[in-house]
């Protein structure tokens, strides 16, 4: 079975546990205990994983400095191809990172929420944004908690059914902290965008969505965990509208009419 994986990665993925099993003589529990053993909940997340290192290890891709890509040295073509490699690796190590059960059941709370509460500062603030805009398309209007510095007032006026998504790469922040916090004494579910590893704010919030951890403070501008964050957040939203599929797109083609 593992030599089956590891020479025909796609095809595998494109098969059922029952299908596998069949294929390589095995029993359909020993397929799952494979995909359990190597950490991951289920088959899905397993093969999504598999198909992700099999193209990682295709492409051996040259690393690139993620907080600083470029020096006072070089030219404009090689800054054009060190930041075509910082997406590329970016996203690539942002996908790797991403549990499909945790997607989706963000994807649900945000989905059974009857408000949306947002939080974020500065950098993180304009992907947060982005984020809303693609909400406000489909007829959700999300609250920017932090927008006027009243994120504490936020969180108590916020109410059982009411969600937070925060959105902070670094998650030291003592306000968000704070906020979140409160959320959880008053057992109002919360999401968080962040990197990878342990950060004041990932333990607090309910349920974690890690990006890659390769940018420092120091740097010559938030490339890495813009990207990072907004690939997350993107697939986070096509999952949701996924789940509101007909109601979106309801709403769409009312709008396109009225044009």
């Amino acid at each position: 079975m593992a030599d089956h994986l590891k020479k025909q990665p796609w095809k595998a993925a494109g098969m059922t546990v029952r299908e596998l099993a069949a294929e390589t003589f095995v029993s359909p529990a020993t397929v799952l205990r494979v995909a359990h053993k190597c950490g991951y909940s289920g088959w899905r997340d397993f093969t999504a994983a598999l198909l992700l290192y099999s193209e990682n290890a295709k492409q051996q891709q040259v690393s690139v400095n993620m907080s600083r890509p470029f020096g006072m040295q070089g030219s404009s073509a090689a800054i054009v191809s060190s930041i075509k490699s910082l997406f590329e690796q970016t996203v690539q190590e942002a996908a790797a990172l991403i549990s499909l059960e945790d997607l989706e059941k963000a994807a649900s709370i945000l989905t059974a929420a009857d408000r949306i509460f947002v939080f974020a500062i500065g950098d993180s603030s304009l992907t947060a944004r982005s984020f809303m805009n693609k909400l406000v398309k489909v007829n959700i209007h999300p609250v920017l908690a932090t927008e006027y510095g009243q994120e504490i007032e936020e969180c108590w006026n916020m109410q059982q059914g009411d969600a937070a998504l925060f959105v902070s790469y670094h998650g030291q922040s003592k306000d968000l902290v704070r906020c979140a916090s409160i959320l959880k004494s008053k057992g109002i579910f919360s999401i968080l965008v962040t990197r990878e590893g342990t950060n004041p704010l990932a333990e607090t919030c309910s349920l974690v969505l890690p990006v890659p951890a390769h940018e420092k403070l120091r740097r010559i501008a938030n490339f890495h965990s813009r990207i990072g964050m907004e690939f997350v957040l993107d697939v986070l939203f096509s999952i949701f509208y996924q789940q509101n599929y007909i109601r979106f797109e309801r709403h769409k083609a009312m709008l396109d009419a009225s044009r």
